[in-house]
């Protein structure tokens, strides 16, 4: 059951009017929502719940015996047990064919095995039980003595298959108290879902097209339009998976629970580092907390070493979370080399940044990020290692000149309207935040009493969304509903 399905839309108006129905009962708002948690997983493989409720049940008692005693040397080995525990149907399930790839008598046995038992979004709520229990036993937050409220909280339905990452230290209280919202946050809840669906509907879904197209026959193409194809796929890339942490943060917030912002502008970033404060910002927190930093503390004794070692591993467990192949762990190294450069050389590009005008220097700064991102998404989406060097050797040949295929060439028209309405939207709360223009009173100055100013905004905003939801009726892609990308990681 996918957000952009009219068995979705029918699902959440029940799950909306029975929660809110119950707004004086907290425990039975979430035994709705865990209830329909647990039915919206189920409708993709009916062992998923299973699955889902070992791992809920596992950490919530280690986090409970973890928080119970003092002895620092039982909590660690509570810690470690519970970590191995937790994240071994993650390590089977993901990483499993790459050990048993080629063993004879295993292979096809292994992957009949993991058709059936891989669930959706298994890394997304591992690492969101994997923080809790990590955080329990830092004293950061006490383990949640209501098993109901940790539940639904892992199992919260918008974030459960592709995140946004939820932070125990923010979100899990919202599950305690009782449940609010406002008519301003009902209006940025119903934006963001709009726009989400937008960039998946409109914006991803058709740009797939070309993507795919360009990716199965590479050894077709020029070099021109497999550069356009590649720099699609990261357009694809971020419509498709910030359409979907939008989404999730709009139906959070229709249920008074406030999910982190997942993006911020990502292809504005003037670095790597900066790409990464701003692409996948939970993923980002979640490897800076629990991998990087640790790193940073048993290797303090290297020095500056210390950062380049932390960096590495770090990015090259980043790169086989997204997927079990080599391709992806070289993504992940190319990033990791990328930061490590630019943490060794951050004083020399700071002074250069003083001795350009900033302007050339931002520029520049952007270009450069934009087509390193270019060279790793081949990587990321290539099928192999072996066939994204096919598709470099065809990008950086003398065809790059030529001109690109007018198949692939017209999908650009796809992306004008993501990058404009974003662009001109950067310093909004959020992409459909009318707010900040100010509407009414640069057409009546400040004669209008404040309340009328309030419903002239929603009215223009009624109309935006409406106009959006046009675009989409018009131009979503006509096929069955494509799944989200990062349904796979």
């Amino acid at each position: 059951m996918l957000f952009n399905t009219q068995g979705f839309a029918l699902f959440f108006a029940i799950i909306l009017a029975c929660y809110w129905l119950l707004f004086k009962w907290r425990h039975l708002q979430n035994l709705v929502l865990l209830g329909g948690s647990m039915y919206f997983y189920a409708q993709l493989h009916y062992s998923f719940p299973i699955y889902l409720s070992a791992i809920i049940i596992a950490s919530y008692l280690f986090a409970a015996l973890i928080d119970k005693t003092d002895n620092q040397v039982q909590r660690k080995t509570l810690l470690v047990i519970g970590l191995c525990i937790i994240s071994a149907g993650l390590v089977y399930t993901k990483y499993s064919g790459l050990f048993f790839n080629g063993v004879k008598g295993l292979e096809q046995w292994q992957a009949s095995v993991l058709h059936i038992l891989t669930p959706v979004g298994i890394s997304f709520y591992t690492f969101s039980t994997l923080g809790y229990i990590t955080d329990v036993y830092r004293r950061k937050i006490s383990a949640e003595k209501n098993l109901l409220t940790y539940a639904t909280y892992i199992s919260f339905f918008p974030h459960l298959l592709s995140g946004p990452i939820p932070s125990a230290a923010t979100i899990l209280p919202q599950f305690s108290k009782k449940a609010t919202v406002s008519l301003s946050y009902i209006d940025e809840s119903i934006g963001e879902i709009v726009w989400g669906l937008f960039k998946k509907m409109v914006v991803a879904d058709n740009i797939s097209l070309a993507v795919s197209f360009c990716f199965s026959q590479y050894q077709d193409l020029n070099g021109s339009t497999l550069f356009i194809g590649v720099m699609l796929f990261g357009i694809q890339l971020y419509a498709d998976f910030s359409g979907y942490s939008s989404i999730a943060r709009g139906l959070a917030g229709l249920l008074g629970i406030e999910l982190i912002q997942n993006f911020r502008l990502p292809f504005s970033s003037k670095s790597v580092t900066e790409y990464w404060r701003r692409w996948h910002i939970s993923l980002t927190n979640w490897f800076y907390e629990y991998i990087y930093n640790p790193l940073v503390v048993t290797f303090r004794h290297l020095d500056r070493w210390s950062i380049v070692l932390s960096l590495m591993i770090t990015f090259f467990i980043s790169g086989l979370w997204h997927g079990a192949g080599w391709q992806f762990v070289v993504w992940g190294l190319l990033h990791g080399v990328a930061m490590v450069y630019e943490a060794l050389t951050r004083k020399r590009r700071k002074q250069l940044s003083k001795k350009v005008p900033s302007f050339i220097y931002n520029v520049c700064s952007n270009i450069f990020v934009l087509l390193f991102l270019g060279f790793s998404w081949v990587f990321f989406r290539a099928a192999s290692v072996g066939d994204a060097i096919h598709i470099l050797s065809r990008i950086f040949s003398t065809s790059i000149l030529s001109s690109p295929t007018q198949y692939v060439a017209k999908y650009i028209t796809w992306c004008l309207p993501l990058i404009a309405i974003e662009w001109i939207q950067r310093n909004g709360e959020y992409s459909m935040d009318m707010q900040q223009w100010r509407i009414p009173e640069r057409i009546t100055g400040n004669t209008m009493s404040p309340q009328r100013a309030v419903w002239i905004n929603y009215s223009i905003k009624v109309c935006l969304y409406l106009l959006v939801c046009i675009g989409i009726y018009l131009f979503y892609k006509k096929q069955d509903a494509a799944e989200y990308y990062y349904f796979k990681f």
